[in-house]
């Protein structure tokens, strides 16, 4: 598990406001183009699945050089917000590794079903993963599947806006209401899927920007960032574990001190209830 991340990839992370998300999309203005994976089901969702050891070898490296994450994405797509996400027939099994703003990931891309028969097999051989594309992030994440007591622990829920720019050498996503929930079994294409109130463990910032560029990042960039404050220590793991440990805490406070449901400066209630499922996400970026 050791090594440097070696990557001219790299990202930072925001945790924002809504005035703050609202200043910063009319500041990029037309820059970015807003990605949309069905035009049918124009509103997206992620469902990552967190793997970690009884011994928390992945959540003790995110205090280490390289942060380490063990992860399965699953991706859901609604028509609009009254209606339930439906789960797509592509997911992403995937190590990704940190060392400071600089990133690097192994993936491994296919259906929710075989990767589902990747992870209960533990790595065993079989002829279907064959055509499992590239061979060596095939042999790197079955090695990781191997470890001992290797095995879900933490469930993320989230609505996503992506937007590329710069000939797709810049990616920026915004993650609204993200939710902490009990580790989820990979899902079945086309099924509905959304988090259960029972499996919910807490909320966490209402507003996450992420932005990941290769090379330098455009000046406009900077001037559409300049006032928001980075946030490097973030970590959708880490923060989900913890709430994981305080075992459904009633006073839940997300990444930087604000409570949930608390005012965020703007002059309205911050909503950041994870019960509300129905209209939990918002239709535009901000907008939550």
């Amino acid at each position: 598990m050791g090594g440097v991340v070696e990557s001219a990839e790299h990202e930072e992370r925001f945790v924002l406001t809504r005035a703050q998300v609202t200043r910063f999309f009319a500041a990029i203005g037309m820059r970015a183009t807003l990605e949309t994976y069905d035009r049918g089901r124009p509103i997206a969702y992620t469902r990552t699945t967190y793997f970690d050891t009884d011994d928390s070898l992945y959540l003790q490296s995110c205090s280490g050089p390289v942060a380490r994450r063990l992860r399965l994405r699953e991706y859901a797509m609604a028509a609009s917000l009254e209606d339930a996400p439906i789960l797509s027939s592509l997911a992403c099994l995937e190590l990704k590794q940190n060392a400071g703003t600089a990133r690097s990931k192994v993936r491994l891309q296919a259906t929710p079903t075989l990767l589902r028969q990747l992870i209960d097999s533990r790595g065993q051989p079989d002829p279907e993963f064959e055509s499992l594309e590239p061979l060596s992030a095939l042999a790197t994440l079955v090695q990781q599947l191997a470890i001992p007591t290797m095995a879900p622990r933490l469930t993320t829920w989230y609505r996503r806006a992506a937007m590329t720019a710069e000939s797709g050498r810049l990616r920026i996503t915004l993650d609204e209401r993200l939710t902490f929930c009990r580790p989820q079994c990979v899902g079945v294409v086309g099924a509905e899927v959304a988090p259960s109130p029972a499996d919910i463990i807490a909320p966490g910032p209402a507003r996450v920007l992420e932005i990941k560029h290769w090379g330098e990042r455009p000046l406009w960039l900077d001037w559409a960032l300049d006032g928001l404050e980075p946030a490097p220590d973030f970590s959708k793991f880490r923060i989900g574990m913890a709430a994981m440990t305080r075992k459904l805490q009633p006073a839940a406070r997300p990444y930087g001190g604000v409570p949930a449901g608390a005012d965020d400066g703007v002059g309205e209630p911050d909503t950041n209830t994870a019960i509300d499922v129905a209209t939990y996400f918002a239709p535009a970026p901000g907008t939550a």
